[in-house]
């Protein structure tokens, strides 16, 4: 009886191996694909003074770190320009679709993040565009 549990195992394995391999083939390897891609080119300047440090897979997730080497979240949060400045940096999101490590991603449930910080690691703000609002990779 026992020899029968284990023909069943072996019979079963590679079916399980084949599901294991398309489930990283699946949003989860995609995601971390476009990081490992997007992570290669960093730190890389991003705008006025402002790096992209680092990227990372959140869940569905792929957040990009931007920090600011000057002022403090509180201050910046203060300023009388804040809010234009995050409605600006909000219509700029799209610009990410364009990257060709994150175009496999797009019509997918995979939502991109810019995450602003200040030289202490505070959050300043954060900006989100679901992938599927990317327009599809040229073909």
């Amino acid at each position: 009886m026992r020899r029968q549990g284990w023909t069943q195992v072996v019979r079963f394995a590679p079916v399980i191996g084949a599901m294991a391999l398309m489930g990283c083939r699946g949003l989860p390897g995609k995601l971390e694909t476009a990081r490992a891609e997007a992570a290669s080119t960093l730190p890389a300047p991003y705008l006025d003074g402002l790096v992209t440090e680092s990227v990372a897979v959140d869940g569905t997730h792929l957040v990009f770190v931007v920090r600011t080497p000057e002022g403090d979240a509180g201050s910046l949060q203060a300023h009388p320009k804040f809010a234009a400045l995050r409605e600006s940096e909000q219509r700029e999101m799209p610009a990410l679709c364009a990257q060709s490590a994150l175009q496999p991603l797009a019509g997918t449930d995979a939502v991109f993040v810019r995450r602003f910080v200040d030289r202490h690691d505070v959050l300043i703000f954060e900006l989100t565009l679901p992938a599927h609002e990317c327009p599809a990779p040229p073909a």
